[in-house]
């Protein structure tokens, strides 16, 4: 008999992954709590998944939506239309709920009627369903204050009238729609991380969340559309620090007839979300060469020559420059940006503006994620500092890169603390080409032919 009124509703989104979504549904319908309805939505699939779903038209728990493909976010909000559960998760038709998920989110749920999401750690597996490893997140209870770092977009269990309460998801969005989420639900309702495993992830080459340039791209439209709303959203300075003299080094090296430097600026003026550019330099002849191109839509200031030696800190130039620019000193953010990162890309900015304004931070520094094993030596051996190799990946471990020559800066928090990396630093992540700082002959090459 079909209950019309469970208390959990699970719903798995499909398109053509009829060669795992078996195991999905069966994963469900093998949990240790049994008070759920299964809402499997098909979004068009031309696969062989309608004939793997159809084996489950009789099962009283079951009902099945067939539908032109619309996308993941309109499937996620027409699941949420069609809940009549008071709990209300999703589950990724390639991965798979472990046998006690339900009960271990329901008791969490039980205990504290205020909490509006629950969230777990994770197995990642092969599409042979073998074991890569096992994802643990932070304890968010004990260790977390800066969030950041939002909840996996599957397997994430939310009060149901909480989520009809936002509106749902954006449908605007193609991808990163539980990010985008996130921000929301942080800013209304109680949340809380289980420090179990709740799911298998399946890590294969069809994943959505697989490619790189546009899931950053999209989190980036998040992030400033979230700050718009919620906050009030300012303009930022660029700073671009110049060590070299005249004609010298890699500002004076030219792609597609342009030089690095007028590049650097061009690429900043033309950023929607930055209002002012200036320029620090030794070289008179740079402050010429540059005031007579830009004339007034560029500030150029001479620096003590013995600030540019690498020894010295690069506060001795921020502080000069506030003494001197009344742009600078009333900023609420400014960008220190290199020459030698000559690939970033505008969202890039925005992503870091967006996150300064919804978290309040320090500063943003550029990150990419690193899977390369790290080694010290000990006087004996050398071991590896950032691998375990015990198959359990955590969160709290995970080793960033810094990328060098770029970070953003709340003014008014470096006025107060003189510290060029303050006490809250958020990230922001840069993909592959972005990333790429030229050194050398070789990096050069490189850049040409990525902009050929």
């Amino acid at each position: 008999m079909i209950n019309s009124s469970p208390l959990i509703t699970i719903y798995i989104t499909n398109y053509n992954y009829g060669k795992y979504i078996q195991q999905a549904i069966e994963s469900v319908l093998k949990q240790s709590f049994q008070d759920f309805e299964i809402l499997i939505i098909d979004d068009g699939s031309t696969d062989n998944s309608k004939k793997i779903i159809n084996q489950y038209l009789s099962y009283d728990k079951i009902k099945i939506i067939y539908q032109q493909n619309l996308g993941l976010t309109k499937s996620n909000n027409k699941a949420l239309d069609l809940a009549n559960g008071k709990y209300i998760m999703r589950l990724d038709a390639d991965d798979i709920l472990l046998e006690n998920s339900l009960e271990i989110f329901i008791n969490e749920f039980k205990k504290d009627s205020s909490l509006g999401m629950i969230f777990g750690n994770w197995y990642v597996i092969d599409e042979y369903n073998n074991i890569i490893f096992e994802q643990k997140r932070f304890d968010f209870e004990n260790e977390v204050s800066l969030l950041d770092q939002p909840a996996h977009g599957a397997c994430t269990m939310f009060k149901t009238e909480f989520l009809q309460e936002l509106g749902g998801y954006d449908e605007s969005l193609t991808r990163q729609d539980g990010y985008e989420l996130w921000l929301r639900f942080i800013k209304r309702f109680k949340i809380k991380n289980v420090n179990q495993s709740i799911f298998k992830y399946r890590m294969h080459g069809e994943n959505l969340t697989s490619n790189e340039n546009k899931l950053l791209s999209t989190r980036s439209k998040i992030l400033i559309n979230h700050a718009k709303k919620y906050h009030e959203l300012e303009k930022s300075v660029v700073i671009i620090p110049i060590r070299e003299t005249y004609n010298k080094g890699i500002p004076f090296q030219k792609i597609n007839n342009k030089t690095y430097l007028e590049h650097k600026i061009d690429f900043s003026l033309n950023c929607k979300n930055v209002s002012h550019v200036i320029i620090s330099t030794i070289d008179p002849k740079i402050k010429d060469y540059i005031s007579l191109k830009y004339n007034d839509k560029v500030e150029v200031y001479l620096r003590p020559k013995v600030y540019a030696h690498t020894t010295q800190p690069l506060q001795l130039t921020i502080d000069e420059l506030l003494r001197e620019s009344e742009v600078l000193l009333k900023s609420k953010y400014f960008f220190l940006l290199s020459v030698d990162l000559p690939l970033i890309e505008e969202f890039i900015i925005n992503s870091s503006i967006g996150l300064m304004e919804i978290f309040n931070l320090h500063n943003i520094i550029g990150v990419k994620k690193e899977d390369t094993l790290y080694f010290k030596h000990s006087g004996h051996s050398l071991y590896c500092i950032n691998n375990d190799f015990s198959g359990i990946q955590y969160e709290k471990e995970e080793v960033y890169t810094k990328i060098k020559g770029f970070n953003l800066i709340n003014t008014k928090l470096y006025l107060e603390s003189k510290k060029l990396f303050g006490d809250k630093i958020g990230h922001v992540m840069f993909d592959k080409i972005s990333s790429l700082k030229v050194e050398n002959e070789i990096d050069l090459k490189i850049v040409n032919c990525l902009q050929k």
